[in-house]
């Protein structure tokens, strides 16, 4: 069954492209309180000072979010091929695998109704340990499909998360603009804008840590389910259940005949 996720691939781009807009107006706004506090500062007097320092103090704060941003800034993630690719393996692998399962039984064959003798003993006895390797294989893969899913959606509700944090600080600095034109009001601007900075990256950094946080526990599960199957009951040491009986012998029954047959030494 096919899962949403929280954007189609086309918002997801047109969430980027917001994003990308987004910061390059953050810079614009950024310039314009800078020039608007410096072209105040002639007249200022004795609170020249203090303004230069505010809005010194707003530069190094601006710099710090652009690292911060540009960190991941031209590594989007691409949800869409991990999507893709846990749906593959529980489709093309997992899929075939269940339907198996139910049909490696005993009862399910025919092997019982015409063969006889150790070598048949061996071959149904080894059939439900191949139930249980197929019945492995379905959980992996549906594992893997949850994993890579909700890797997905993390990278998703990442950006949303860079989103939520550009949009109002992108409102705060047009306030911030306008308030920076004014002499009397230039300063109170500089410092409002180190505050609205300073916060955006208060919260930039709490997108990031709980993307982190995140994916450390997915990592967790991942690392999990490859120690479950190199350990399985189902896939002792990582391996298909082979056969470990005596098929050196067995008889056939076809057509009210019964022909022996063995495995020479």
């Amino acid at each position: 069954m096919t899962r949403p996720l929280p954007l189609s691939e086309g918002e997801f781009d047109e969430l980027i492209r917001s994003i990308e807009d987004g910061i390059q107006r953050v810079e614009r706004l950024a310039n314009e309180i800078i020039d608007g506090v410096n072209s105040a500062l002639q007249w200022l007097g004795p609170l020249a000072q203090q303004a230069l320092d505010l809005l010194r103090r707003f530069g190094e704060l601006l710099a710090k979010f652009f690292s911060e941003v540009g960190k991941f800034f031209t590594r989007w993630g691409v949800p869409w091929t991990l999507y893709s690719h846990g749906e593959t393996w529980t489709r093309q692998v997992g899929g075939p695998a269940h339907e198996l399962a139910a049909r490696v039984d005993a009862g399910q064959l025919l092997v019982d109704d015409y063969w006889s003798g150790t070598a048949a003993s061996a071959y149904t006895g080894i059939l439900p340990l191949q139930g249980k390797a197929l019945a492995a294989v379905k959980a992996a893969t549906d594992e893997l499909d949850d994993a890579l899913w909700k890797i997905a959606g993390a990278i998703i509700a990442f950006w949303l998360g860079i989103a939520a944090v550009v949009v109002p600080f992108i409102v705060e600095l047009i306030a911030e603009a306008a308030a920076a034109l004014g002499i009397i009001t230039a300063p109170p601007a500089a410092a409002a804008a180190a505050g609205s900075t300073a916060k955006a990256i208060a919260l930039t950094t709490a997108v990031v840590t709980a993307g982190i946080t995140y994916l450390t526990v997915l990592w967790t599960q991942m690392r999990d389910l490859d120690q479950r199957l190199h350990n399985s009951d189902g896939l002792p040491g990582g391996n298909w259940p082979t056969l470990v009986s005596d098929i050196s012998n067995g008889r056939v029954h076809d057509g009210g005949r019964t022909l022996d047959w063995n495995i020479k030494p």
